[in-house]
């Protein structure tokens, strides 16, 4: 692995590959067989082991969801539009009224 301090590309090839991988039959092992080496909850035990436990699992989970994301990233939110244009808008009414008049001089 080359250490470097650019930011990695992870183009649209990348991802094709990494999700046929995953859909291969060692693939869908992949995951389930790490997900069994997770972190285990303790449930007694000093308050400081307790939390430590706990923020070595959620950091588990966290590295599953990244690889997982690299394959099937979450759908881009598209800008909404709103089905009807701003009240104060008089150009975008054009109701022939004017709730923001223009000062005359």
């Amino acid at each position: 692995m080359e250490i470097t301090n650019q930011s990695l590309d992870w183009d649209s090839e990348d991802l094709v590959l990494w999700r046929q991988f995953l859909q291969s039959r060692a693939g869908t092992r992949l995951i389930p067989k790490v997900a069994d080496s997770a972190p285990q909850l303790m449930h007694k035990g000093d308050t400081n082991e307790i939390l430590i436990a706990n923020g070595k699992l959620l950091g588990f989970q966290m590295a599953i969801a990244a690889f997982l994301a690299l394959a099937f990233p979450p759908p881009v939110e598209k800008e909404t539009s709103s089905a009807y244009p701003a009240l104060d808008d008089d150009d975008a009414w054009n109701d022939g009224q004017s709730v923001n008049p223009k000062p005359t001089t």
